[in-house]
């Protein structure tokens, strides 16, 4: 068999394998560490232009909402939220190895809003879909896509639907979570992959 030397591309980023002659073989892409399967106008990030971050969304559009009124008849200038994602891509169906990153953050819609609804066009909606399968499918991907020992954050917030339903659907178990919001019906919740080996002994030994 060929041996095979790893040369790391300095400009671009990317790892290429090369045999024994030079004679380059297939690049495989590098990505970064983060990927926000469904990133929206990226609202919980701090910068929205991290570097550290792949963002995933099925849209690719800007959203402006033009209300000159607020509710209690004040003033208001609207908003404007651009989805721009790194790669427009179905969180169901993610475009990506096994075992890319280091960490995902799965937000999902959580709300039936109605399709023409301004809450549905920032946040995306659960109407007319069957989301219990969606969000199985969902999950499966990012744990897919995790590297082992790897870090899911999913964010879920608990108005018309039971965190515990949603926790049904995948076999992975959450380690920690908090609550957030003013009616602390948002949750965090974190889970782990599992590692490629197992743990066992008395000392913790790990065994292939």
């Amino acid at each position: 068999m060929e041996q095979q030397q790893e040369v790391v591309s300095a400009a671009g980023g990317q790892s290429r394998s090369t045999d024994v002659l030079g004679a380059a073989v297939s690049p495989a892409p590098t990505f970064p560490a983060v990927l926000d399967a469904c990133c929206g106008g990226r609202a919980m990030w701090f910068d929205k232009r991290d570097k550290r971050g792949m963002f995933v969304d099925v849209r690719n559009e800007t959203i402006v909402r033009e209300d000159m009124v607020r509710k209690d008849g004040t003033p208001w200038r609207g908003w404007t939220i651009d989805v721009t994602p790194d790669k427009v891509a179905d969180f169901t169906k993610l475009p990506f190895h096994d075992n890319t990153f280091a960490l995902v953050v799965f937000d999902p819609p959580h709300l039936s809003f109605g399709e023409k609804s301004y809450m549905t066009k920032q946040y995306g909606t659960l109407r007319g879909k069957d989301w219990r399968a969606m969000l199985r499918d969902g999950f499966a991907e990012c744990f897919r896509v995790l590297r082992p020992e790897g870090v899911l954050i999913f964010k879920w917030c608990e108005v018309e639907i039971l965190l515990s339903e949603i926790l049904a659907l995948t076999p992975e178990r959450p380690l920690f979570g908090h609550k957030s919001g003013k009616q602390q019906k948002t949750h965090w919740v974190t889970f782990m992959k599992a590692p490629n080996v197992e743990l066992t002994g008395a000392e913790g030994v790990r065994v292939e």
